[in-house]
């Protein structure tokens, strides 16, 4: 049997009531029934009530919204005929008059037979509409949440007297400093009932506080609401009763109910649905708390607070620092003095150091698989001849290199025998197996990588400008792709070159890059392959190189770290990284004329963002190089004529230093090597074979402007000079 102390409280002191209950089997699952009734509700109404300024975009809100509608409907567990009807009864409640959809609701109908089937009955019984309707208690309260979208001020109906609670209005609400007097009890079925606290006890307490009640009226949607006398009596009532599943519904129903669901700050309503779900949470025992247990307060959010300091931008020109280009290349000069061939300009880069490097590395390989292979320098260089000679002289089959009767073809077959060829080239090694780095995907070909990227860069030409981007080595067995490429399928590779094509530096790409930079930077990947770029550059000198990317790399922090390191860089940069920069929207300029721009200029790093209408909206970041001088540009518009448009000098420098790497592109894929092993590397070593003679023609034209070979007699020299002068030494 239930236990209540009944009585006011003594003055000055808490007014609460100690209930003790004891569990009752038909409770809990009266409670587990409501809790589930007033959860679809809930589902409902944040599914109606959703904002879409509770996302961040409208695949979020979609998102959202599906997310909230199955919670709802439940397909899962529900047929199409029940989600049907529970679509048709929200409708047929909405359309009832006021005052019946909180008596239906109360009935928790499952389908729209049993809501007519109900109004029926009252009818004839009663012949009345009531908004709330009660089973055996002297006073059950009821919150109409349903009608929150529509009116501000909820009316509280009260059964068996079906006295409305009226409420004050907002500038007339006081806190009642007297106590509340009540009885309450828990009833044998586990009903909350509440036997006293009448509306007539409310109004005197309102009288003796010196404030005149008023009945509520209906507020249109916006308009503040007096709830506080109301709500503080509920929170009342919930402290005395904490074990009661359906007083902590239904209480805090009341509490979202009595807020402006409908007003565009929904703040207060977010906090209030939160509260009503954690009393879903509860157990539905009846174990009494102890009063004097402290509530709990959900853990403060905590603030992300930035170290980085906010970007003041203003709109001027860019006033760089950097001292100006003065560098000779002396290495260059060198080179034409010495007046040297195809031959010696391409073992500049494979030189005899390399090429004992493979030679060791094959008969090391060969030693471990119990082959006497026993390679020399000569046969290596025999093997390159081959290898130059199928980027011109095209086979289906390598083996008809030494079946067809031609003048290249016999070159081949009086320089080697086919069995070794094979034999050779089946074994050709880089790295001893002993010694792999199990970290390092390419760790195959370290040794040669580190090789190669030092005599590119000590023979590479001293220039200002450098281009840092990315291509593709191809191979149909890789997952790499790499869109807007000729070849999009393929190991993806990282490499720096300068504006006509020749290759200072490269890296195959990996997931775990090989790259040491400073991580505090917190660069990601573009960023500090750029950095270690800069750090290469460099090593030839402290000179003022003038780096340019695309937007995979560009971000302000990185133009940033660059000039600290005294490197001048300039990049087109995406949306999403200018660093809250106000430029024009590219929505507007694209309504602009062309030639249009708009500039802003970064005060503390002094670093410029640029957004220029070409052909297209193109938005730059840089260090060094501003608006001024701009300069013209002839364009087509619309109706074919010529136009000319206004180009900033930082878009004129862009547009001069993006082709290098694409120049070195087109210049590999004419007479790219065709012969591949079934080793997964060799394609590696083709392509490096094949950069190696590109960066070989492009020192060769630099030394020799007036008489330079094209790029198949440059390589067609080579190719023939390793055939003719290593014929028979393997015999």
């Amino acid at each position: 049997m239930d236990e209540a102390v009944p009585g006011p409280a003594p003055e000055g002191a808490d007014s609460r009531v100690t209930v003790k209950e004891e569990d009752s089997p038909w409770e809990q699952v009266c409670g587990s029934w409501e809790s589930s009734c007033h959860a679809q509700e809930l589902c409902r109404l944040r599914f109606r009530q959703f904002s879409y300024r509770d996302v961040t975009g409208p695949r979020q809100a979609l998102a959202q919204l599906h997310e909230l509608c199955r919670q709802w409907l439940r397909p899962e567990t529900h047929s199409k005929e029940q989600i049907l009807e529970l679509l048709v009864l929200e409708q047929f409640l909405t359309v009832l008059p006021v005052e019946l959809q909180a008596w239906v609701r109360e009935h928790h109908p499952e389908s729209g037979d049993e809501v007519v089937t109900a109004l029926e009955d009252l009818e004839k019984d009663t012949g009345q509409q009531a908004s709330v309707y009660t089973r055996g208690q002297d006073m059950h309260s009821l919150v109409t949440e349903y009608q929150g979208a529509s009116s501000e001020c909820q009316s509280l109906q009260l059964l068996p007297r079906v006295t409305a609670l009226k409420c004050e209005p907002p500038e007339l609400c006081q806190e009642n400093p007297g106590e509340v007097s009540a009885e309450e009890a828990v009833s044998k079925d586990g009903l909350f009932n509440a036997k006293q606290e009448t509306f007539e006890e409310i109004q005197q307490g309102a009288e003796a506080s010196g404030a005149p009640n008023r009945d509520c009226m209906l507020q249109p949607p916006g308009a503040s609401i007096c709830t506080d006398r109301t709500v503080v009596h509920m929170n009342t009532l919930k402290d005395r009763h904490p074990g009661d599943l359906w007083a902590r519904m239904h209480i805090s129903s009341l509490e979202y109910a009595a807020g402006d669901i409908t007003r565009k700050g929904r703040k207060k309503d977010k906090a209030r649905v939160s509260e009503l779900l954690q009393g879903l949470a509860f157990s539905g025992d009846s174990d009494v708390e102890e009063e004097n247990k402290p509530e709990a307060h959900p853990a403060p959010k905590r603030l992300k607070i930035s170290n980085v300091p906010e970007k003041n931008w203003t709109k001027r020109d860019l006033k760089p620092n950097f001292p100006s280009w003065s560098a000779l290349d002396s290495g260059l000069l060198n080179l034409k003095s010495e007046k040297l061939n195809p031959v010696e300009l391409f073992e500049l880069f494979f030189d005899d150091e390399t090429f004992s490097l493979i030679v060791n590395e094959t008969n090391n390989y060969a030693s471990q698989k119990n082959v006497n292979l026993e390679v020399t320098v000569q046969e290596i260089r025999c093997l390159f001849g081959i290898l130059l000679l199928s980027g011109f002289v095209r086979r289906p089959r390598r083996g008809m290199y030494w079946e067809i009767s031609d003048t290249d073809q016999n070159l081949v077959k009086d320089a080697i025998r086919r069995d070794r060829f094979e034999l050779i080239f089946s074994y050709l090694h880089f790295a001893d197996n002993n010694h792999l780095d199990q970290k390092d995907k390419f760790t195959k070909l370290r040794p040669l990588i580190k090789q190669m990227n030092r005599n590119f860069l000590l023979y590479a030409p001293l220039e200002e400008h450098y281009y840092f981007d990315k291509t593709m080595c191809e191979c149909f067995d890789s997952d790499q792709f790499l869109n807007g490429k000729p070849i999009r399928i393929g190991y993806k590779i990282w490499c720096g070159t300068t504006t006509q094509g020749y290759l200072v530096w490269f890296e195959p790409h990996q997931e775990e890059s090989s790259v040491m930079v400073d991580k505090d930077l917190n660069l990601g990947l573009g960023g500090n392959l750029v950095m270690h770029f800069a750090d290469v550059l460099l090593e030839r000198g402290q000179y003022p190189y003038h780096l340019c990317f695309d937007s995979f790399f560009t971000s302000v922090k990185l133009v940033s770290a660059l000039k600290k390191k005294g490197v001048r860089a300039t990049g087109t940069i995406r949306e999403n990284r200018t660093e809250k920069c106000p430029l024009m929207n590219v929505e507007h300029m694209k309504k602009m004329k062309k030639g249009y721009f708009d500039f802003q200029v970064e005060e503390n790093e002094e670093i410029i963002l640029c957004r220029w209408h070409g052909d297209g909206i193109i938005s730059l970041c840089s260090n060094a190089v501003g608006i001024e001088p701009a300069s013209e540009l002839s364009c087509c518009a619309d109706d074919e004529e010529i136009h000319q448009i206004a180009q900033p000098s930082i878009v004129k420098l862009y547009d001069e230093c993006k082709e290098g790497v694409a120049k070195m592109d087109e210049i590999i894929s004419k007479y790219r090597v065709r012969i591949r092993s079934k080793k997964w590397y060799s394609i590696l070593v083709s392509y490096i074979i094949d950069v190696a003679m590109n960066n070989a023609w492009q020192l060769h034209r630099a030394c020799n402007p007036d008489t330079s070979l094209d790029l198949l007699d440059f390589r067609r020299y080579v190719a023939h000079f390793y055939l003719e002068n290593n014929a028979n030494l393997s015999d």
